[in-house]
C-alpha cells in the first residue's frame, strides 16, 4: 500500500491504476483464503489413493498458481505441502522435493500453462506422477516434454 501511494504521489500511477491494483490484490487474497477453507472442509475419507493423489495435485497447483508466498513461491509451496501431508498422517521429508526441484516447478507450470494454437493444454499428469512417487513409492520417470 505504501509503495502504491508513493507511486501515485510521484505521478507514476494514476488513481484508477492504484485502485485496480488494490482490487486485484484483495481478490487474490480472498481467492487464496477460499481455496484453503475449501481444502480444510474437504473429506478425504471417501477417496481411494489415486483420487487422493489427484486431489493433492490440484490443491498444490492452485496454491502455487495464486502465488501467495512471493519470493521463493515454489520452494515455499513444497514445504507447505510437505507439512500439510505430514499433518494428514503421511511420513515424508523434503528429499523428493529437493532432488526433483526443477521437475516439481515445471510440473506446476504445466498444470497451469496452456497454448492452444501450439496444442499445449494444462495437465496435472506430471504432478500426479511426482506425488505417486512421493506417496506410493512408485518409480515414475520424472521428465517433462519441453515445447519450443
Amino acid at each position: 500500500m505504501l509503495e502504491l501511494s508513493k507511486e501515485n504521489i510521484n505521478g507514476n500511477l494514476k488513481y484508477y491504476e492504484v485502485k485496480n491494483l488494490l482490487k486485484k490484490y484483495y481478490k487474490e487474497q480472498n481467492s487464496n483464503n477460499i481455496k484453503i477453507q475449501e481444502e480444510k472442509d474437504f473429506d478425504y475419507s471417501k477417496l481411494n489413493t489415486d483420487e487422493l493423489i489427484k486431489h493433492i495435485s490440484k490443491f498444490t497447483s492452485s496454491i502455487w498458481q495464486v502465488h501467495p508466498f512471493g519470493e521463493g513461491n515454489t520452494r515455499t509451496t513444497a514445504v507447505f505441502i510437505e507439512k500439510y501431508l505430514n499433518n494428514m498422517g503421511f511420513s515424508i521429508n523434503n528429499d523428493m522435493f529437493k532432488e526433483n526441484s526443477l521437475y516439481f516447478k515445471n510440473a506446476l507450470v504445466r498444470s497451469n500453462y496452456g497454448n492452444i494454437p501450439k496444442g499445449i493444454y494444462p495437465t496435472f499428469d506430471y504432478l500426479i506422477m511426482f506425488f505417486e512417487n512421493l506417496l506410493q513409492n512408485k518409480n515414475n520417470e520424472l521428465k517433462i516434454k519441453i515445447y519450443v
